[in-house]
């Protein structure tokens, strides 16, 4: 018999088996505002340039 500890990972994990149709579920990807992502592609651009530059 499972530990009391594990007893409760044990519940949970017959819990996602005996519920087959949250398989098809897709995970969420983390949406980043989009004031970051411009930011980072300046960045970017700014650092390609100054390498450019320093050939």
């Amino acid at each position: 018999m499972a530990a009391p500890d594990n007893a409760i990972f044990r519940k949970a994990a017959l819990e996602r088996l005996a519920s087959p149709e949250r398989l098809d579920a897709r995970p969420a990807l983390p949406s980043y505002p989009r004031r970051l992502l411009a930011a980072l592609a300046v960045l970017a651009v700014a650092v390609l340039a100054f390498a450019a530059w320093l050939r």
